[in-house]
């Protein structure tokens, strides 16, 4: 056991993959159970599932902690039971005013079960082990952060928009021929109960976790954000492999998968950007994660070719400006460093009285 923890503190990029995988894989049988066969008991394991790279960042970051133990459990369980309450609140809505799913007290029991891995994965953020703590703590910050966070609620919507002008543009079309929906407040609050059900199941609490929050310091902490930005997405997409085919997405076609890891290394430069601009924001990264599919469920994209020239300009733009090819300083918040560097605390000059 020793021999593997030394591994694995050694390896922790390679073994967050390992992990990841055999979670996420391990259980995707579970999504076409619920999906396609209507196995409704197996969702507390879809569940678990789609935590995958979270849950593989703090079974690492846990197994490599060399600090004692800190705090009290009280914390944790009293977090753990608010996350869950408010988890189960927000799944509960998704299903009733997204999905228009029946609710009954057979579902409300199961979905309530479910929310676990999620619920556990907030109030990590309150762990005894010092190293998941501060690993985590950036998922529920957002003091310092509060532009950057606007700004990933914003970025891709609006760069969704501008391709419509450029759809437009392309094919001699008014961009009034584009079918929005009406402004109401029914439907801002439909966009606010899809978001929050976005940012927690699971693209903050399940996803941001593990690629930015963990894999993306301890790669940049080897190479450039860009390189980061693309391991990542090569990874990302694979990834997706069982939830798409519950789904029912074409993912025995080569189309298919060039078409996602062209979208996907394009959105994993944006969202690396943001998070190293915000200072390594887990939550951040979220907000763009979640803003990201909650847009695309209420627009719908008119043209995959004018949308991705989009985002490909806008990273262009971002990789140029930031010169994300060269590497960050060691000592930037989104770069890895070991608890006992982090730790130590700067060695002031002893002052002297002059002669």
């Amino acid at each position: 056991m020793n021999k593997l923890a030394d591994w694995i503190k050694r390896h922790q990029v390679t073994a967050f993959f390992i992990i990841t995988f055999a979670i996420s894989w391990g259980l995707g049988f579970s999504w076409g159970a619920v999906l396609k066969r209507d196995q409704f008991l197996m969702l507390p394991l879809a569940f678990v599932a789609a935590c995958g790279p979270g849950l593989a960042g703090i079974i690492i970051t846990a197994v490599t902690n060399t600090q004692p133990r800190q705090g009290p459990r009280k914390a944790f369980w009293i977090a753990f039971l608010v996350a869950g309450f408010v988890s189960a609140l927000v799944c509960l809505a998704n299903l009733k005013f997204i999905e228009h799913f029946p609710l009954s007290p057979a579902v409300v029991g199961l979905f309530t079960i479910s929310v676990v891995p999620v619920a556990f994965v907030i109030a990590s953020t309150y762990s005894r082990i010092p190293s998941v703590r501060n690993y985590l703590a950036s998922l529920i910050q957002l003091r310092g952060v509060v532009g950057w966070s606007l700004l990933g609620l914003v970025l891709f919507p609006a760069l969704l928009l501008i391709s419509f002008s450029i759809n437009s543009l392309l094919n001699r079309q008014p961009i009034l021929s584009h079918q929005f929906p009406d402004i109401s407040l029914a439907l801002i609050g439909l966009v606010i109960v899809k978001f929050l059900y976005q940012l927690f199941f699971f693209n903050a609490t399940g996803e941001e976790t593990g690629w930015r929050g963990f894999a993306l310091p301890r790669l940049q902490k080897r190479t450039s954000p860009l390189i980061a930005a693309l391991s990542i997405a090569f990874f990302w997409v694979p990834w997706h492999f069982f939830g798409w085919q519950a789904e029912g997405q074409p993912v025995s076609t080569l189309q298919y998968w060039i078409v996602m890891y062209i979208g996907h290394v394009l959105l994993s430069v944006l969202i690396v950007w943001i998070y190293n601009r915000a200072k390594g924001s887990i939550l951040v990264a979220g907000f763009t994660h979640a803003a990201t599919n909650t847009a695309q469920a209420f627009i719908p994209v008119q043209s995959i070719q004018s949308l991705y020239l989009t985002l490909f300009v806008a990273a262009l733009v971002l990789i140029l400006v930031d010169r994300m090819w060269k590497k960050l300083p060691p000592d930037h918040p989104a770069v890895y460093r070991s608890p006992e560097h982090a730790a130590q605390p700067s060695v002031e000059p002893t002052p002297t009285l002059a002669p």
